[in-house]
């Protein structure tokens, strides 16, 4: 499990629930370089990212170097930017801030694969 925030509270908030959720060995990163070098370390099941990591990048272009690298997994954008962002597939589920809590849990157990 990856969560790609530039926010801490936001990303320590998410890494709880999907935890309570089921989640194990949650990775966070800040910037785009870091959850590149986070994910070759160690390929995340599920991906969660914002869109706007400030100076650090892209999370939609960290997450489509993470796929190449890695190959397909489960995406959900958690994003404060404009309702217009589409994501770079059809697969991938946006939700935007400020997101209630049952919801990210909900759609996290919709797309992670848990036992």
């Amino acid at each position: 499990m990856l969560i790609i925030e530039d926010d801490w509270l936001i990303a320590d908030h998410i890494a709880q629930l999907v935890e309570a959720a089921g989640a194990s060995s949650i990775d966070m990163a800040d910037s785009e370089d870091d959850a590149i070098a986070r994910a070759s370390r160690h390929a995340p099941a599920v991906i969660i990212s914002d869109v706007s990591l400030g100076a650090g990048g892209h999370g939609p272009t960290a997450v489509q170097k993470i796929i190449t690298m890695i190959g397909e997994r489960p995406v959900l954008f958690v994003t404060g930017e404009p309702r217009d962002f589409q994501p770079p597939s059809s697969s991938m589920r946006v939700l935007h801030k400020p997101v209630e809590d049952r919801v990210l849990v909900a759609n996290f157990q919709d797309i992670a694969p848990l036992p």
